[in-house]
Protein backbone atom coordinates (compact mmCIF):
# COMPACT_ATOMS: atom_id res chain seq x y z
CA UNK A 1 0.00 0.00 0.00
CA UNK A 2 2.50 2.77 -1.02
CA UNK A 3 0.12 4.97 -1.91
CA UNK A 4 -1.95 4.93 1.46
CA UNK A 5 0.84 6.46 3.14
CA UNK A 6 2.12 8.98 0.17
CA UNK A 7 4.99 6.73 0.05
CA UNK A 8 6.55 5.38 -3.65
CA UNK A 9 9.17 2.87 -3.40
CA UNK A 10 10.63 5.06 -0.10
CA UNK A 11 13.94 5.46 0.85
CA UNK A 12 15.28 7.74 3.22
CA UNK A 13 16.95 11.05 1.47
CA UNK A 14 15.13 10.24 -1.69
CA UNK A 15 13.47 13.17 -3.72
CA UNK A 16 10.10 14.80 -3.04
CA UNK A 17 7.51 13.85 -6.31
CA UNK A 18 4.15 15.35 -7.27
CA UNK A 19 1.23 13.16 -8.70
CA UNK A 20 -0.98 15.08 -11.47
CA UNK A 21 -4.74 13.27 -11.25
CA UNK A 22 -6.95 13.99 -14.52
CA UNK A 23 -10.10 12.12 -13.34
CA UNK A 24 -12.92 11.30 -15.95
CA UNK A 25 -16.15 9.36 -16.03
CA UNK A 26 -14.22 5.83 -17.74
CA UNK A 27 -10.41 6.79 -17.52
CA UNK A 28 -8.12 8.82 -15.22
CA UNK A 29 -4.58 10.52 -16.50
CA UNK A 30 -1.94 10.30 -13.57
CA UNK A 31 1.82 11.99 -13.91
CA UNK A 32 4.49 11.62 -11.44
CA UNK A 33 7.26 14.29 -11.81
CA UNK A 34 10.01 15.55 -9.38
CA UNK A 35 9.82 18.78 -7.73
CA UNK A 36 11.73 20.30 -10.76
CA UNK A 37 9.09 19.37 -12.90
CA UNK A 38 10.83 16.42 -14.83
CA UNK A 39 8.45 13.79 -15.95
CA UNK A 40 9.36 10.50 -14.28
CA UNK A 41 6.43 8.75 -15.50
CA UNK A 42 2.66 8.58 -16.99
CA UNK A 43 -0.58 6.55 -17.54
CA UNK A 44 -3.76 6.17 -17.87
CA UNK A 45 -6.33 3.66 -15.42
CA UNK A 46 -9.89 3.08 -15.83
CA UNK A 47 -11.69 5.22 -13.29
CA UNK A 48 -13.02 2.42 -12.06
CA UNK A 49 -9.81 0.27 -11.37
CA UNK A 50 -8.87 3.38 -8.35
CA UNK A 51 -8.40 1.54 -5.72
CA UNK A 52 -6.08 -1.04 -7.64
CA UNK A 53 -4.00 2.10 -8.49
CA UNK A 54 -4.16 3.36 -5.00
CA UNK A 55 -2.94 0.41 -3.72
CA UNK A 56 -0.38 -0.45 -6.24
CA UNK A 57 4.12 -0.30 -5.91
CA UNK A 58 4.15 -0.70 -9.25
CA UNK A 59 2.54 0.93 -12.10
CA UNK A 60 3.91 -0.10 -15.40
CA UNK A 61 0.48 -1.86 -16.19
CA UNK A 62 -0.86 1.49 -16.52
CA UNK A 63 2.68 3.28 -18.26
CA UNK A 64 2.37 5.70 -21.55
CA UNK A 65 5.55 7.65 -20.87
CA UNK A 66 8.73 7.11 -19.06
CA UNK A 67 10.01 4.00 -16.81
CA UNK A 68 8.71 2.66 -13.46
CA UNK A 69 12.34 2.37 -12.46
CA UNK A 70 12.49 6.36 -12.40
CA UNK A 71 9.78 6.48 -9.93
CA UNK A 72 11.28 6.44 -6.57
CA UNK A 73 10.86 9.00 -3.79
CA UNK A 74 8.18 10.23 -1.72
CA UNK A 75 4.46 11.89 -2.77
CA UNK A 76 4.60 15.66 -1.74
CA UNK A 77 1.49 16.82 -3.73
CA UNK A 78 -1.20 15.94 -5.33
CA UNK A 79 -2.56 17.69 -8.05
CA UNK A 80 -6.25 17.06 -9.26
CA UNK A 81 -7.78 18.25 -11.99
CA UNK A 82 -11.37 20.34 -11.12
CA UNK A 83 -13.56 19.10 -13.49
CA UNK A 84 -15.35 16.10 -14.30
CA UNK A 85 -16.22 14.30 -11.49
CA UNK A 86 -13.50 16.41 -9.31
CA UNK A 87 -15.54 16.22 -6.16
CA UNK A 88 -15.88 12.90 -5.49
CA UNK A 89 -12.29 11.71 -6.95
CA UNK A 90 -10.92 14.50 -4.35
CA UNK A 91 -12.74 13.15 -1.38
CA UNK A 92 -11.82 9.42 -2.49
CA UNK A 93 -7.89 10.83 -2.73
CA UNK A 94 -8.00 11.96 0.47
CA UNK A 95 -9.83 9.46 2.19
CA UNK A 96 -7.03 7.28 0.90
CA UNK A 97 -3.71 8.77 1.36
CA UNK A 98 -2.10 10.92 4.17
CA UNK A 99 1.13 12.51 4.44
CA UNK A 100 0.65 14.94 1.26
CA UNK A 101 -0.82 18.37 -0.01
CA UNK A 102 -3.55 17.69 -1.86
CA UNK A 103 -4.69 20.75 -4.35
CA UNK A 104 -6.97 21.09 -6.68
CA UNK A 105 -6.31 22.88 -10.19
CA UNK A 106 -8.14 24.31 -12.93
CA UNK A 107 -8.12 21.61 -16.13
CA UNK A 108 -9.25 24.33 -18.53
CA UNK A 109 -6.94 24.19 -21.66
CA UNK A 110 -5.54 21.10 -20.80
CA UNK A 111 -5.97 19.06 -23.65
CA UNK A 112 -4.24 21.61 -25.66
CA UNK A 113 -1.41 21.71 -23.51
CA UNK A 114 -1.34 17.84 -23.59
CA UNK A 115 -0.99 17.97 -27.52
CA UNK A 116 1.72 20.06 -27.00
CA UNK A 117 3.34 18.20 -24.71
CA UNK A 118 2.71 14.77 -26.65
CA UNK A 119 4.69 16.65 -29.47
CA UNK A 120 7.56 17.65 -27.82
CA UNK A 121 8.20 14.20 -26.23
CA UNK A 122 7.19 12.19 -29.58
CA UNK A 123 8.96 14.31 -32.38
CA UNK A 124 6.37 14.77 -35.55
CA UNK A 125 8.55 13.38 -39.10
CA UNK A 126 9.03 15.49 -41.84
CA UNK A 127 5.48 15.12 -43.22
CA UNK A 128 3.52 16.27 -40.01
CA UNK A 129 5.37 19.24 -39.31
CA UNK A 130 4.40 20.40 -42.26
CA UNK A 131 0.92 20.84 -40.87
CA UNK A 132 0.09 23.33 -38.28
CA UNK A 133 0.49 21.20 -34.76
CA UNK A 134 -3.44 22.26 -34.37
CA UNK A 135 -4.19 19.76 -37.14
CA UNK A 136 -1.86 17.10 -36.04
CA UNK A 137 -3.36 14.46 -34.37
CA UNK A 138 -2.01 12.49 -31.69
CA UNK A 139 -1.97 8.46 -31.85
CA UNK A 140 -3.35 7.54 -28.75
CA UNK A 141 -5.53 9.20 -25.67
CA UNK A 142 -3.52 11.78 -24.14
CA UNK A 143 -5.46 12.13 -20.31
CA UNK A 144 -2.18 11.45 -19.01
CA UNK A 145 -0.76 14.21 -20.38
CA UNK A 146 -3.36 16.61 -19.44
CA UNK A 147 -2.31 15.31 -16.09
CA UNK A 148 0.87 16.53 -16.40
CA UNK A 149 -0.15 20.20 -17.40
CA UNK A 150 -1.86 19.62 -14.46
CA UNK A 151 0.60 18.94 -12.28
CA UNK A 152 3.04 21.57 -13.92
CA UNK A 153 0.41 24.28 -13.21
CA UNK A 154 0.09 23.00 -9.62
CA UNK A 155 3.61 23.17 -8.98
CA UNK A 156 4.08 26.56 -10.49
CA UNK A 157 1.19 27.60 -8.44
CA UNK A 158 3.13 26.12 -5.11
CA UNK A 159 6.60 27.61 -6.20
CA UNK A 160 4.80 30.85 -7.01
CA UNK A 161 2.90 31.32 -3.34
CA UNK A 162 5.96 30.10 -1.40
CA UNK A 163 8.42 32.48 -3.03
CA UNK A 164 5.58 35.48 -1.94
CA UNK A 165 5.66 34.81 1.53
CA UNK A 166 9.56 34.92 1.46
Amino acid sequence: MAMASGQVGIHPGEKNLALGLDPGRNKTGFAFVNLDGELLITGIFSTAERDRFFDADDFSAWLTEGSQTKLNGRISFIFIGNGTGSKEFSAYVKSKVRGCQIVSVDESRTTLEARKLYWKIHKPGLLMRLLPESLRVPSRPLDDLAALALTLRGLQACVSESSSRV
